[in-house]
């Protein structure tokens, strides 16, 4: 029997903060590497959690960049989104 293990994003988003100690985050399923992603991309009342999600994006691009495409471009509007996160975006987005 198959079962989804569906995060909670808070949670996801501490495991993005501490990969650099461990692995944790990149033991997550896909489903949820993406939800906790699009959720600190858009979400983020700063450029804190955005930037670390930029730091693994561009880590491990592969099928993930496509996936995250809308919510990167939407993300260089926010007020916080200074101009070196938007070349960050823009590179991925090549």
């Amino acid at each position: 029997m198959s079962e989804k293990h569906v995060i909670d994003v808070r949670q996801g988003l501490l495991q993005l903060e501490q990969q650099e100690c461990n692995h944790n985050f990149d033991e997550l399923n896909t489903e949820n590497k993406v939800k906790v992603l699009q959720y600190a991309l858009s979400e983020s009342v700063s450029a804190y959690w955005p930037n670390l999600a930029l730091n693994w994006i561009e880590k491990n691009p592969e099928g993930f960049i496509d996936v995250l495409k809308n919510v990167l471009f939407k993300s260089m509007d926010k007020h916080w989104a200074d101009q070196h996160y938007k070349h960050r975006v823009k590179r991925i987005l090549k």
